[in-house]
């Protein structure tokens, strides 16, 4: 079988026997594949710069008895700056981990270019890592087809869009008023609408994503219990 062409992201690395390493890489063409880049950690190795986290690139693979494995690859970009912050690394690694979840083993471009920017906005732009983080989780649950209700009540239909304080059910897929679901989370209005905005936002346009200080901590909160309520596995770790 001749060789295919691949072009991904590696968004997790395990490593195998001695020195291999096993890539579990978001590709453009065939979705999420898993490659064995043998001698890989070896460090005179020709996939070494390759097989790393985060890295994008084209891979030529071959099939061996099902499973895939690295023949040559070239490095596009390897957004080496995010190793060099540990708020960036854990921002990107927590992208990485929901982009896992959710792909298969189909092309999915929206999925791709989102990833895509994303590492690019936490490597290159001067904005909050964590604010990049929740602008793509935002933008996930909405292209997963999990995006919230967020200017009426899910339950009564009111809106919700002059009132100061809000509730959220996970459960019901969005906002409630106070009489509806007086027993929900509380929410504020400004995070909400943020919430909404990041949704909307073009991808080029992440990079301006600047949440106040108690904005962002009250939507890490909020986006996350609602993305691991409707994904039904743990994003943060």
């Amino acid at each position: 079988m001749p060789n295919d062409v691949l072009n991904g992201i590696v968004l997790r690395t395990t490593d195998y026997r001695e020195s291999d390493r096993i890539l579990n890489v978001l590709t453009k063409e065939r979705g999420l594949v898993a490659v064995t880049a043998r001698g890989s950690r070896k460090p005179n190795s020709k996939h070494a710069a390759f097989a790393s986290q985060f890295t994008y690139g084209e891979m030529e693979v071959n099939e061996r008895m099902g499973k895939l494995q690295l023949s040559s690859s070239t490095v596009f970009e390897s957004f080496y700056s995010i190793r060099e912050s540990y708020e960036q690394l854990l921002s990107a690694a927590r992208i990485a981990s929901a982009c896992e979840h959710v792909a298969d083993n189909n092309p999915n471009d929206a999925l791709f270019l989102l990833l895509y920017h994303a590492l690019s906005v936490i490597s290159y732009g001067d904005n909050d890592p964590k604010d990049t983080e929740l602008c793509f989780m935002a933008k996930l649950l909405k292209l997963e087809g999990f995006a919230p209700t967020l200017t009426y009540c899910v339950r009564c239909g009111q809106d919700l869009r002059k009132e100061k304080e809000i509730r959220f059910s996970n459960a019901m897929g969005g906002s409630v008023c106070e009489r509806c679901g007086s027993a929900f989370v509380t929410a504020s209005a400004v995070a909400l609408e943020a919430f909404r905005r990041m949704m909307l936002i073009d991808l080029a346009d992440m990079r301006k994503v600047r949440l106040p200080e108690a904005v962002r901590n009250e939507l890490d909160s909020l986006i996350y219990n609602y993305a691991e309520y409707v994904f039904e596995f743990t994003v943060r770790k």
